[in-house]
């Protein structure tokens, strides 16, 4: 193997090194996607059931106070 083709390897080497990195990174990702999104599936699938107070009557929300805003807006 000539000295030229090793260093042409080694390059090649090096230059594949990023692109192992960032396909390593994508798989996190990935795989923090897919926990999130089976996070908020169990928050949403659960919401209704943990805001329906017992005997099923809803309540109703309460009113926040606002300040008056001025005349002509």
């Amino acid at each position: 193997m000539s000295d030229s083709e090793k260093q042409l390897r080694r390059q090649l080497v090096k230059a594949k090194e990023p692109r192992a990195e960032a396909l390593r990174e994508i798989d996190r990702l990935k795989a923090d996607s897919e926990a999130l999104v089976g996070a908020l599936h169990q928050v949403v699938v659960e919401k209704p059931t943990a805001q329906a107070p017992a005997g099923g009557q809803a309540e109703q929300p309460s009113v926040l106070p606002t300040q008056p805003r001025p005349a002509g807006r």
